[in-house]
């Protein structure tokens, strides 16, 4: 069956248009197309549950117009499961005050009208849109989302919005993603914000303390996700015994008065080793129930490439002789977009005890590296890659010798034995691996 409208169609009302569907319900059902959308409306007769999917793909500008298309689908967008409210398209920089303050109250009816919980909502604006409104609409917003409308992944975006209190996060227990980019407030307002979200799985700081008294503190035992980028900030405590994922943008605080209390990433190499103008991700592979997902994993694969540009690096952990974490170590450098500054591979003791819930996936057949494919493809490019822990065992020869005659390591291969007992042997595995192919000549394998 085919769809009678596009989004063009749609995106054909004018803002009025959108704004009268949303305030007022006798301007829905006017229209021409209407009119032709009745002679033959097959899609209204469809389930409300494909009339969602239809609406997922479009914007809530978009899905709001919808209502004006049939008295069938009137209601429907209430019921989607995000909101995304852009502000800078609804209201453009020099409108009057009366229509930034008309479009804001729209939005705000959008969020009150919407009558399901939400699984997501982004909110985009410029502060120079909210001091135009009345006072405390965005914390008013916030609030709404958090507390009636249990909204699960928050996302706030603008440029230099000061939030000035914390209370619209209070008992944010519902909330699992948080996402913050380009707000300010005092360290004491975030470390409140942070406090009120115990249940956080993900955290995106991109933000800016414009007082400083004291250090950033993140203390979440759910915590597997977390990404920071600030300004103006002297010190930061990480206290996440969960964590798997920690990636680092930009941080104006020195590394001594960085402090992370997490067994799993306790990495040779980080932010500030790699010369602090990289983004640097460390991540602690590991593979839970089959019934679970892992939120780390999900993230490195879809959405960590939005954070870490070109020339990053990374620090990551793996066993090498359980295939699902192999599986998962070649979904995450496949991901990677681009070239990286530096790979540094943490290869787990594989005598050493899994942590409870952790799999034992491939430990007795493990015949990933029997494979004659490119690990993990034929286009992951790394300057430099530091093998550490290294035992000298197959799997760990061939992961080596791959990286090697690929073409995978441009610069230098440097790895680290496991002990200083069996040091000897680890020389006689790097010689043979010296005498491989390389895939670039000017390529340098040593032993430290």
């Amino acid at each position: 069956m085919s769809l009678f409208f596009t989004k063009e169609s749609i995106s054909f009302f004018s803002d009025s248009s959108m704004e009268e569907s949303v305030l007022s319900s006798d301007a829905r059902g006017k229209g021409v197309l209407v009119d032709v959308v009745n002679i033959d409306d097959r899609i209204s007769k469809l389930p409300n549950d494909l009339l969602l999917k239809i609406l997922s793909a479009l914007s809530t500008e978009e899905a709001v117009r919808t209502s004006i298309l049939s008295k069938r689908w009137v209601d429907v967008w209430k019921d989607t499961s995000h909101l995304f409210l852009d502000m800078r398209k609804m209201a453009k920089f020099g409108s009057p005050l009366s229509v930034v303050a008309h479009r804001a109250r729209s939005m705000t009816k959008v969020i009150n009208d919407h009558r399901d919980h939400l699984e997501r909502c982004t909110i985009y604006y410029y502060p120079y849109q909210l001091l135009l409104c009345e006072n405390g609409m965005l914390e008013s917003w916030i609030q709404s989302l958090v507390h009636v409308k249990h909204v699960n992944h928050l996302t706030l975006v603008n440029c230099r919005y000061n939030l000035k209190s914390p209370h619209a996060f209070n008992s944010c227990w519902n909330l699992k993603k948080l996402k913050l980019v380009g707000i300010s407030a005092e360290i004491g307002v975030f470390n409140v914000v942070l406090l009120s979200c115990p249940s956080l799985e993900v955290l995106i700081l991109d933000i800016k303390c414009h007082k400083t008294s004291g250090p950033l503190k993140i203390y979440n035992h759910n915590l597997k996700v977390l990404y920071l980028s600030s300004y103006q900030i002297n010190g930061i405590e990480v206290s996440t015994p969960n964590l798997e994922i920690f990636i680092v943008r930009s941080l104006s605080c020195e590394m001594e008065n960085f402090v992370i209390a997490n067994p799993r990433l306790q990495f040779n190499k980080n932010y500030w080793t790699t010369g602090e103008i990289y983004p640097h991700a460390s991540y602690y592979i590991s593979c839970p129930h089959q019934e679970q997902k892992s939120v780390g994993h999900e993230f490195m694969v879809r959405e960590a490439s939005e954070y870490l540009t070109s020339y990053a690096s990374m620090s990551v952990s793996v066993d090498l002789k359980n295939t699902k974490e192999v599986e998962v170590l070649k979904e995450v450098l496949a991901a990677w977009l681009g070239e990286m500054h530096e790979l540094e591979i943490l290869l787990k003791n594989n005598n050493a005890c899994r942590e409870e819930g952790e799999s034992s996936i491939g430990r007795t057949e493990n015949k990933f590296w029997e494979e004659t494919k490119p690990f993990p493809n034929a286009f992951l490019r790394a300057y430099n890659v530091w093998l550490f822990n290294f035992s000298g065992s197959k799997e760990e020869f061939t992961l080596a010798s791959r990286l090697i005659t690929q073409g995978t390591v441009v610069k230098t291969l440097k790895i680290k034995p496991s002990s200083k007992c069996n040091k000897l042997e680890i020389e006689a595995i790097v010689a043979k691996l010296k005498e491989l192919p390389k895939g670039h000549k000017e390529l340098s394998i040593e032993m430290f």
